[in-house]
């Protein structure tokens, strides 16, 4: 079963998940915020396959189109860093998309 919900896309250039991963962390943390894994999904390969699990086909389009350029796309699910509308801030290594209307798959 899928949920819908609003998450958070951020893009930008990074060596491997973990680096991007890490750089989200840290820039969450400046501002007193803990991210865990469970509350982001870092894309780096297969992007469209993996961003169809969470977008309608037209919204991942746009989500593609804003992302030229990027390596890596990063999804926040909802959390208390979605809920700052100053994150990312300038000079952050990564960029605001937007905020989509997407799907998570929730337990049984």
């Amino acid at each position: 079963m899928s949920d819908p919900v609003l998450i958070t896309v951020l893009a930008g250039r990074f060596s491997n998940q973990a680096a991007a991963f890490y750089a989200l962390r840290a820039w969450a943390e400046w501002l007193g915020i803990e991210v865990s894994p469970e509350d982001t999904d870092v894309i780096q390969s297969a992007r469209e396959v993996r961003l169809a699990h969470y977008f309608r086909p037209a919204i991942l389009a746009r989500i593609e189109e804003a992302a030229k350029g990027d390596d890596t796309i990063i999804l926040l699910f909802p959390s208390q860093l979605t809920a700052r509308p100053d994150f990312p801030q300038d000079g952050a290594p990564m960029r605001l998309i937007g905020r989509f209307a997407g799907r998570l798959e929730t337990g049984l």
